[in-house]
């Protein structure tokens, strides 16, 4: 058998979160990253490894978009097992996802390694909307102009605002930040490429970077074989030329946590009732069980559910949704078959009369109504989004091509954005990748971007795996994970403008979303003890209030009111600790707590304290004029009067 040699040098200029989106034709390296941790002590020969394309790459033969998968095959596995130190893995990159939601035949060299960024951001967690790039605008000319008109000249902005260390030129066989561990291009059996470790086993991380090269661009006559020319110097013979970004002007850098800075009179700090004289007294209570309303006490789930929620139509007009656990047919299982029934009442809140009733199909079981301005409510129903206003009447209808991922809206309301999933894979694949992951592979999520009229003003694709956008009403909030349990917020206005509202630590992965009047809550974990903490921070990155929580509180959400007077937060108490991501059950919730605070300077206004609380994240509404605060239990709705100072 002929020997070959290798005649392609690998050159990678920085890290793939800066890499053009398109990969240069016949010159770039494949990018890809590794989808799952791998070990030499626990693969098998035989076994699939799964990568996933970081940059869209094309050549003749194949389209590997951003975020297709690349199947490879153990040949040969050798773990460190004493007296033996030494350790081997040997990869065939065999298989691709070349433009089709199947894999099929596509041989690819593994050609380079580097380790995951460390002392960059770990990752971007949340979704990048299109957004107008006209430097020197206002940005509320921007977004008016976008709320109006159906414009293709916007984008998907680069959300990075700090660039990271940057990865340096690569050669084929080079292998990046990872100690002890070397790589030997195609020398194995089936063209395969030998990772080898003396000291201990071969082991990558996850989002470890691969770069590949098709099989035909690396294959020559070996040095010295009849027919062969050779280069006239040391220089390989092809070279992939590194990957360029302009230079960017960049912010200082604000301190490492900056978030907790509160000063008065804008920013308070939530302290614990007590017997605090300002806890709230009921103005009135109304019974649903009449129209089915029976909450599941013993339910167990991983997280706060969707069934049941409250929002005000009017000032005295209040839309309860709930499910009423009606059995639903299981004989159509499969994408659009109904999996729940909701329940829609309107109650007049004086007279306690429900004027309006309705029943919807729903197809998942994720958050289903979204309040708009305006008296308005945004319902998911069937495939498509209805909204519904004064007296429960249909006003517009947006159609779906695929199950809802989620809705985000402006705190003004006037724009949104909507995520449609779309599967990469076939049925067979999908499975394949759940069971090597232990979770759900990534999906296409298109997004559409829809003005105060839901007209489809912009629209672009992301991965499933990141969170739902925050909207202001200046822009779109990031977060991005850092090394060391760090954390930053940014935001990129309408008009492309970057800047970093504030930096903090969490020990569990924060939750961030927008309320009226244009504020963010944030809820995060101390580092130390783990307890949950809550933030509420304006639009320019200022705090406006801060709160602590034991592991026993959880369940924190936040709403504003619609007049941008006040904002209502509410924790729910647990008799049990509820550490980030553990099971949990409604009979372990003992009360919640909810307190209505003043928006112009985080004064607290009321206090409420609720038993027995309903294990749904959105049983509580502020009327538009900050009013009144509707609390559902899980046996009947309380209506609580709100003092105005």
């Amino acid at each position: 058998m002929r020997t070959r040699r290798l005649i392609i040098a690998l050159a990678l200029g920085c890290a793939p979160v800066f890499a053009e989106k398109i990969a240069k034709p016949g010159a770039d390296p494949v990018q890809a990253e590794l989808m799952a941790d791998l070990h030499a002590r626990l693969l098998k020969v035989g076994e699939t490894v799964y990568a996933r394309v970081t940059v869209e790459w094309r050549s003749p033969a194949c389209v590997l978009r951003n975020g297709a998968v690349l199947e490879a095959h153990v040949v040969s596995v050798v773990p460190s097992i004493k007296p033996v130190k030494a350790s081997e893995v040997g990869l065939a990159f065999t298989k691709a996802q070349c433009g089709n939601m199947k894999t099929g035949p596509f041989n690819l060299l593994l050609s380079a390694i580097a380790a995951p960024q460390q002392d960059s951001d770990v990752g971007i967690l949340s979704y990048s909307l299109p957004v107008r790039a006209m430097s020197g605008v206002n940005g509320q000319i921007v977004l008016n102009s976008m709320r109006i008109s159906n414009d293709p000249t916007l984008q998907t902005p680069a959300p990075e605002v700090f660039l990271s260390q940057v990865i340096p030129r690569m050669q084929m066989g080079d292998v990046h930040g990872i100690k002890g561990l070397k790589l030997s291009v195609g020398t194995g059996p089936e063209n395969s490429s030998i990772l080898t470790s003396k000291d201990h086993d071969v082991s990558l991380e996850k989002k470890s970077l691969l770069l590949l090269v098709p099989a035909q661009w690396t294959l020559a006559p070996a040095a010295g074989e009849p027919g062969t020319s050779q280069p006239e110097s040391g220089e390989p013979a092809a070279r992939i030329p590194a990957v360029t970004r302009a230079a960017v002007t960049l912010p200082p850098r604000p301190p490492v946590n900056d978030i907790d800075l509160c000063v008065p009179p804008q920013c308070n700090v939530a302290l614990p009732s007590g017997n605090a004289s300002d806890l709230g007294h009921a103005a009135g209570t109304i019974s649903i069980r009449e129209l089915g309303y029976s909450p599941r006490p013993q339910r167990d789930a991983f997280n706060f559910v969707h069934d049941e929620v409250l929002a005000y139509l009017g000032p005295r007009e209040l839309l309860v949704a709930f499910n009423p656990h009606e059995l639903v047919s299981r004989d159509a299982q499969g994408p659009g078959s109904t999996v729940r029934i909701i329940r829609a009442a309107v109650v007049d809140t004086d007279t306690h009369r429900v004027t309006h009733t309705v029943d919807w199909e729903m197809h998942d079981n994720r958050q289903y109504l979204w309040p708009l301005a305006d008296g308005r409510v945004l319902v998911h129903v069937g495939s498509e989004l209805r909204v519904y206003g004064e007296g429960l009447q249909i006003q517009n209808r947006v159609p779906l091509d695929g199950p809802l991922a989620f809705v985000r809206v402006t705190p003004d309301g006037g724009f949104m954005a909507v995520g449609v999933l779309h599967e990469r894979h076939t049925p067979e694949l999908h499975a394949s990748l759940r069971e090597s992951l232990n979770g759900d592979p990534e999906e296409d999520v298109k997004i559409l971007v829809l003005n105060r009229n839901f007209e489809t003003i912009a629209h672009s694709t992301a991965e499933s795996n990141l969170m739902a956008p925050t909207l202001l009403n200046e822009g779109q909030v990031t977060l991005s994970a850092q090394s060391n349990m760090r954390y930053r917020i940014s935001m990129v206005t309408w008009d492309n403008h970057a800047s970093v509202l504030a930096r903090f630590t969490s020990r569990c992965t924060p939750e961030l979303s927008s309320i009226e009047p244009d504020l963010i809550f944030l809820v995060s974990c101390d580092p130390k003890n783990q307890g949950r903490e809550y933030r509420v921070l304006r639009a320019n990155g200022k705090l406006a209030l801060k709160g602590d929580s034991t592991q026993n509180e959880c369940g924190h959400a936040a709403e504003g009111s619609a007049n941008q007077e006040a904002f209502v937060v509410k924790i729910v108490e647990s008799t049990l600790p509820v550490p980030p991501g553990s099971p949990m059950s409604a009979s372990q919730f003992s009360s919640e707590e909810l307190h209505v605070y003043r928006a112009a300077d985080g004064k607290r206004l009321l206090s409420v304290h609720a038993s027995p609380p309903s294990m749904s994240r959105d049983g509580y509404a502020l009327s538009p004029d900050a009013s009144q605060l509707a609390v559902m239990t899980r046996e009947q709705i309380v209506v609580y009067s709100v003092p105005t100072k």
